[in-house]
């Protein structure tokens, strides 16, 4: 039977490894192709509508690892013919994912993208563009994955040809058909792809009222800076004193506001017209810009944290103070909000960087409307304390506590640049960034937090704080909350919501690789990874059937399985006295493709999640199913693989 099992899966090798996976895809999802005119006569768009089979979904172009996105390439293109711009898609819907943790993007039942080509003199007749999809569908409802699948299409760019679909075949102008995995590098992901290929709206992992609380209290937070702080009440007394009545007072500051909320608003205008409709995504899913944004971050945080001090050429600020001086009245009031938003530079740019850096993942408006709230909020205690003079006795006297806010600042911006270099690390694949070294860095870096709001870690020239007030002291405690609540996650536990902004426990266990293909947390847990001949050989040894996960880095589905059900203390039992696991990722870099072949032998499909039941002796298959199943089900599932195998052993006996 060995043999036999041996002469067929050589056979099947020999045959397109997408075979058997793209007739079940293209069963499901129908790609029509369209060649639309420009706006002038050289601009062409290839658009492409994509349907989907009920209760099916997609993911979206957008959509964050390990999800595997729509990805769109365009391989080559004929004489005359380029590129005019990025790749657009329809608005897709976003939920969170219970199984990858992070919000994700996708279409139900429709989807459309658009490629813009530009035609030279030179295309001739029969300008062609060659190209390939990737993309990947899942079922909630059967709670089935199907793996990443590949579309080639060949496409005339000629206005007023008839549209192909995939369903149509071959003709002239026209060329649709499935890829062969074969012809590609052993990837599930190609990062140059996401890079370049985004929409042009989406959602991104934070709501707009979240992010706009986040540019207020942002504002607030800058205004607690040693640059801005002691700046207020003097400014403040300027207006009361060089005017008659309040609400000339009031007239003035409002003026001065006006400003400082202009300056910053120029900013987030500048911002949105440089991303544009369609570049925030691509902001939010490229790994340089990730790298970027987290250096600039890094550069911020070291800033605040005294290292060095950020300041505007002083010419620029002479400039504006001179012609504030020189035009006096409402002029000259403007002239000193401006030539205070430059003196405050030192100590707003970090919050105006990591700002732009949140606005990034969102649509293009948010940097306009994230740097209006927040200099509404930078200006809000001028005007208000304009208007009413005696809250200046309230404020709280300059000191070193401004030097603790703006160094505790420092800590949490440093601790954001990990998210956006764990990003970068995803994309490309690299692992350097695992879940657990991330969880490291943030709980080392808020436990330090801890320690200078404690008064125990001092930076640069600074001198012993002494006692310290009960604010500081319950800041401190904060800190160290966090640190020890992620600790558990070093380890492998789930940390719930602050699992969206680390790397996926998936990323763990392929960078932490041990020996044998196996990972130190799936060792820990009984299972082989990756390793069929092992789990056949300990399955002699031991006795038990050999039970087989087939699952996938982007299978979300897999991912609430393993997290939900495997854990359950009855499921565990069955497994450690029954069976030997084995899990195989079909969608893995170096033998994704040979698990892929080896469940479409061994099960007659390539749905994600499927488990099998193997008979450790002979290779055979004794049971199995795919899909999400309720603790009940999956325990009975097991209890049946159980009997079957028994009388399978006893028949052969």
């Amino acid at each position: 039977m060995r043999f036999l099992n041996t002469i067929a899966l050589i056979l099947l090798a020999m045959c397109p490894a997408s075979f058997a996976q793209a007739q079940r895809s293209a069963e499901l999802v129908d790609w029509v192709y369209y060649v639309d005119g420009g706006e002038t006569e050289d601009l062409r768009y290839l658009r492409i509508e994509t349907s989907i089979a009920q209760d099916w979904k997609m993911y979206a172009m957008d959509s964050p690892r390990p999800s595997l996105g729509v990805a769109i390439r365009v391989d080559s293109m004929s004489t005359g013919v380029s590129r005019a711009g990025e790749i657009l898609q329809s608005d897709p819907k976003q939920m969170f994912d219970p199984g990858f943790q992070i919000d994700v993007t996708y279409f139900t039942e429709r989807a459309t993208f658009r490629i813009p080509f530009s035609l030279s003199d030179e295309s001739g007749e029969s300008p062609l563009a060659i190209g390939r999809v990737r993309y990947q569908i899942c079922n909630d409802g059967t709670g089935i994955c199907l793996p990443p699948t590949d579309e080639r299409f060949q496409i005339v760019l000629n206005v007023g040809a008839e549209p192909c679909s995939n369903a149509v075949g071959t003709d002239a102008e026209c060329e649709v058909g499935d890829l062969d995995l074969s012809g590609l590098e052993a990837a599930p992901f190609d990062a140059s792809i996401a890079a370049g290929s985004l929409p042009v709206s989406g959602s991104s992992s934070s709501t707009p009222i979240a992010f706009l609380l986040l540019a207020f209290g942002a504002g607030l937070a800058a205004l607690a800076t040693p640059c801005v702080f002691p700046m207020i009440p003097l400014t403040v007394s300027y207006f009361t004193k060089h005017t008659e009545s309040r609400s000339e007072s009031f007239k003035m500051a409002s003026v001065f506001g006006l400003a400082i909320v202009s300056i910053f608003t120029l900013l987030g205008l500048v911002m949105a017209a440089l991303v544009g409709a369609s570049g925030a995504q691509s902001i939010a899913a490229n790994p340089w810009v990730n790298l970027f944004i987290a250096g600039v971050l890094i550069v911020f945080a070291l800033s605040l944290l005294g290292m060095y001090e950020i300041r505007l050429p002083s010419k620029l600020v002479n400039v504006a103070n001179d012609q504030g001086t020189r035009l006096g009245g409402y002029g000259g009031v403007l002239f000193m909000g401006v030539t205070l938003t430059l003196v405050s530079f030192s100590c707003t740019a970090p919050f105006v960087g990591g700002l732009l850096a949140a606005a990034a993942g969102g649509e293009w408006i948010r940097p306009l409307t994230g740097m209006l709230v927040f200099s509404l909020a930078f200006a809000l205690p001028f005007v208000a304390l304009a208007m009413f003079p005696r809250g200046l006795s309230r404020l709280p006297k300059s000191g070193s506590w401004m030097t603790s806010v703006k160094v505790t600042l420092g800590f949490i911006e440093l601790a954001a640049a990990i998210k956006f270099i764990s990003n970068a690390d995803l994309v490309w694949g690299w692992n350097f960034i695992s879940r657990p070294l991330a969880i490291a860095f943030t709980l080392v870096i808020f436990a330090l937090a801890g320690l200078y709001l404690l008064g125990k870690l001092r930076l640069g020239q600074e001198e012993s704080t002494g006692s310290i007030g009960v604010l500081r002291m319950m800041s401190a405690l904060l800190f160290f909350g966090v640190a020890v609540y992620m600790l558990p996650g070093l380890f492998g536990s789930p940390l719930n919501s602050i699992d969206a902004y680390l790397p996926p426990r998936q990323a763990t266990d392929v960078s932490l690789l041990v020996s044998s293909a196996q990972s130190a947390l799936a060792e820990e847990e009984g299972w082989i990874e990756d390793d069929l001949d092992l789990a056949l050989l300990e399955g002699q040894r031991q006795g038990k059937p050999v039970f087989v996960d087939f699952t996938g880095y982007t299978c979300t589905n897999c991912r609430q399985m393993e997290a939900n059900v495997f854990p359950v203390p009855s499921v565990r039992e069955r497994f450690e006295a029954g069976f030997v696991l084995l899990r195989l990722y079909t969608d893995g870099l170096e033998r994704g493709k040979e698990y892929q072949r080896y469940q479409l032998l061994l099960t007659g499909t390539s749905a994600l999640p499927t488990y099998a039941i193997v008979d450790p002796a002979t290779g055979d298959l004794v049971t199995k199913e795919s899909g999400m199943m309720k603790v009940e089900k999956f325990e009975a599932f097991l209890d049946r693989a159980i009997v079957n195998y028994a009388r399978l052993a006893q028949s052969v006996r």
